[in-house]
């Protein structure tokens, strides 16, 4: 038997039983014959926070402080500094990108049209997930692909991107494009990296200590290695740049801070995080939209509650962070690339979803 750790926080012990019989079976499917996998389960219920941890590495089960990569997950936090920036009255949503990119920096540009901020964080520039100069860098290099694709390479490639769909006109998936955002806001801020702005504008007023890009000696200690669904161990990435869609690390502790103030937005940046969960783009009607970088499961029902979620992967990683506003919501932490994550995720935010 893999040990099951079990941690309740201000909340009764049946209602934690409760919680566990929802998360046991799909997270123990995670361990299956993978005795290096460790998993960290955080949940929101309205103002009772639970944290089960499945698994151990090196003899110790992973807890609310254990750090992991959080992969695309950033792009939410993204979004965020995206409608804090907004707000600030420093960029617009339908502004061009190419206003608050530095001097020599070209966008592409299709059918006289412009890719504005709006367009990277809904996903519909045309622009691919990742460019070709980003293929060409990481070739011979897949434990760390973004560590070789540098500002140089993006800028020198970008102005020849093709856009594989006209601006506006469809929902594909870009990392280069949140990439593109976090490097537009950055230099809008007039701070002298995304990193810098996210932790001043976003993380540091919500009080994220532990959710972070460059990790202290300290944080490094608590981090737990990740690796490939098949049990090979990753090297943690680097990002060169396009840190803004998927260099973050974090931990269940400081996500379950953010699930709360997300769920129920308050606090010093309350405006911009409601502003960032609104729906501005319809992907599938009656099924998927996006706010900015969220994405938003809705049904027929216009009175039942969204979920709002996005999950992450890297090279020895995976994650899950969602929330249905006014009930709670959940964080999911792997040190294993598996989507089996989301599988537990999902049974978290259902019963959130169903609980009237």
């Amino acid at each position: 038997m893999r040990r099951l750790l079990l941690f309740a926080i201000f909340a009764a012990p049946a209602h934690a039983e409760d919680w566990k019989a929802v998360v046991e079976k799909p997270a123990s499917a995670i361990l299956k014959d993978r005795t290096f996998a460790a998993v960290v389960i955080g949940i929101l219920d309205k103002d009772q926070d639970h944290v089960f941890s499945f698994g151990e590495w090196e003899g110790n089960a992973p807890d609310r402080d254990s750090i992991y990569e959080i992969g695309s997950v950033t792009k939410v936090f993204t979004g965020i500094l995206l409608a804090d920036r907004v707000k600030a009255g420093v960029v617009k949503l339908d502004e061009p990108v190419q206003k608050h990119l530095p001097d020599g920096w070209t966008m592409p540009r299709r059918d006289d049209r412009d890719i504005t901020l709006l367009h990277l964080a809904t996903h519909t520039s045309g622009l691919p997930k990742m460019s070709n100069g980003f293929l060409a860098a990481a070739i011979g290099h897949a434990e760390d692909p973004f560590a070789h694709f540098d500002e140089a390479v993006l800028k020198k490639g970008l102005p020849g991107t093709t856009l594989q769909y006209p601006i506006g006109a469809r929902h594909e998936y870009s990392n280069v494009g949140v990439g593109l955002l976090g490097h537009a806001l950055a230099h809008a801020s007039k701070a002298d990296s995304y990193e810098t702005a996210l932790t001043d504008r976003v993380l540091k007023p919500l009080c994220l200590g532990d959710t972070v890009i460059t990790l202290t000696d300290a944080q490094k200690k608590r981090v737990i290695p990740g690796h490939t669904a098949k049990g090979k161990r990753q090297p943690n990435w680097t990002f060169a740049t396009c840190a803004a869609c998927g260099a973050l690390k974090s931990t269940v502790g400081d996500l379950l801070k953010f699930v709360k103030v997300n769920a129920d937005p308050s606090g010093p940046r309350k405006d911009a995080l409601a502003m960032a969960q609104q729906n501005w783009r319809d992907i599938r009607p009656d099924e998927e939209e996006y706010g900015l970088c969220w994405i938003r499961s809705v049904g027929k029902n216009k009175k039942d509650p969204p979920r709002i979620w996005h999950n992450g992967q890297t090279g020895g990683y995976h994650s899950f962070v969602a929330f249905v506003p006014g009930r709670g919501g959940v964080a999911v932490l792997c040190n294993v690339a598996t989507f089996d994550v989301d599988k537990v995720g999902t049974a978290v935010l259902n019963k959130l979803a169903d609980t009237k």
